[in-house]
């Protein structure tokens, strides 16, 4: 069975939010932007533990060719993929891990 995805409201907030912010200095790059977040959920989905723990039980993955990364954790009971963030890595590092 494949693991649900929840997206906080965080993580819905920054996707929206750098979307527009993409999306005002090209048109057409904040759907990239949304892609790219997209595919590199599908891969978490396809292999959720293949990604570092960085701060346990968060885990990161980096986007490609935009400064984000994305923090998440599993819930193997539950078969959840929880989202956390989707983090500009220009931010204070310390608001990484903070709901």
């Amino acid at each position: 069975m494949e693991n649900k995805v929840i997206l906080s409201t965080i993580a819905a907030k920054e996707i929206r939010e750098s979307y527009q912010w993409y999306e005002d200095r090209s048109v057409g790059l904040g759907n990239r932007f949304v892609d790219l977040v997209d595919k590199t959920i599908q891969f978490i989905v396809f292999n959720p533990e293949g990604y570092p723990e960085k701060s346990p039980p968060y885990r990161e993955i980096v986007l490609e060719k935009f400064p984000f990364v994305i923090i998440y954790e599993i819930d193997k009971r539950m078969q959840i993929i929880y989202i956390l963030h989707v983090f500009y890595t220009k931010r204070n590092p310390i608001l990484k891990y903070k709901s």
